[in-house]
């Protein structure tokens, strides 16, 4: 027992690296994220100004068109892409893949336990066994289930919050029948990103789900930090 113990310890914190590994290389991404999504809170008065020439956009077609070209060609002229967050989103899976295959073959998670939750049994299976009740661990399957859930919800809606309050705060804009569609599309995809990330967390081995709790606070980190930063940088100007 105590050596299935020590050997749960060892495997939480090797996951603990990993997952600090990992969102150091993921870095390149999601500082190309946070400055893209800086970049669109500076032009939000420029865009502000197109906005005003097609004040009809909302129901001209001809106008939506040409507001949807002019917005386009001053992102890009800027270098902004607005889906790059998706990218960042995307590129987490094949990432997660080679980990999960990494943490599989893992014979310490196997056997090891982490207070009295086996680390290769999934959170689904173990709050839907008796045994998992009786012996306390399912009670560890749902508190990890509940923290890995809101704070991946957290890290993932928090820089889009954050990029909706600057943009409030730097200029009041019109209607954008465009940007509106496109902030929904960005909206549905991170909803069923986050859904995935919290079903996989559900059904797949628990130690999954700590990789999961782990890398949402690493990410929150980041986001506090380039936030900071941008900030500064901002005051400095």
């Amino acid at each position: 027992l105590f050596r299935s113990v020590a050997t749960g310890w060892a495997s939480v914190l090797a996951i603990v690296i990993i997952t600090i590994i990992v969102r150091g290389i993921m870095l390149v991404f999601t500082i190309g994220q946070s400055e893209t999504n800086a970049k669109m809170t500076q032009l939000q008065p420029e865009i502000a100004k197109i906005q005003a020439k097609y004040p009809n956009a909302n129901s001209n077609k001809a106008e939506q068109a040409r507001l949807a070209e002019e917005t386009q060609r001053l992102y890009k002229k800027h270098g902004v892409n607005p889906f790059k967050s998706m990218l960042t989103m995307i590129v987490q899976f094949p990432v997660f893949i080679c980990v999960w295959g990494a943490l599989q073959g893992s014979a310490a998670l196997s056997t090891g336990s982490f207070l009295q939750l086996n680390l290769s049994d999934s959170i689904s299976s173990v709050l839907f066994s008796a045994s998992g009740w009786h012996s306390g661990a399912a009670i560890t399957a749902l508190v990890l289930f509940i923290l890995m859930s809101l704070s991946q919800a957290v890290a993932m809606l928090l820089p889009q919050f954050l990029q909706k309050r600057k943009a409030k705060s730097v200029a009041k804009l019109g209607k954008n029948p465009t940007q509106k569609e496109n902030n929904n599309r960005m909206k549905i995809f991170t909803y069923v990103m986050l859904a995935m990330i919290i079903f996989m967390g559900f059904s797949l081995a628990s130690g999954m789900g700590i990789y999961w709790f782990i890398s949402a606070i690493v990410s929150l980190i980041q986001t506090i930090i380039t936030q900071s930063v941008a900030e500064k940088k901002k005051k400095r100007k």
